[in-house]
């Protein structure tokens, strides 16, 4: 499970893995990074070097929730 929280400065995300309920791994994300991977047409990414994520699905979840109107 991933849980996604507004991260210390605009634009990022604390990315927290978790696993049976056990809290695994953490990092920050930042918006621009993943537009920036969209740019350049990747479209799968490595999370924690476990986990491949879609970019442009974890744009438009990133979008959707924290950046609605």
């Amino acid at each position: 499970v991933f849980d996604i929280v507004p991260g210390p400065e605009k634009g990022s995300f604390r990315v927290k893995a978790r696993f049976l309920g056990v809290e695994m791994e953490e990092f920050l994300l930042k918006y621009q990074d993943l537009l920036q991977l969209q740019y350049e047409g990747v479209a799968v990414m490595k999370m924690f070097d476990k986990a491949k994520v879609n970019v442009n699905l974890l744009i438009f979840l990133l979008n959707k929730k924290f950046f609605k109107n």
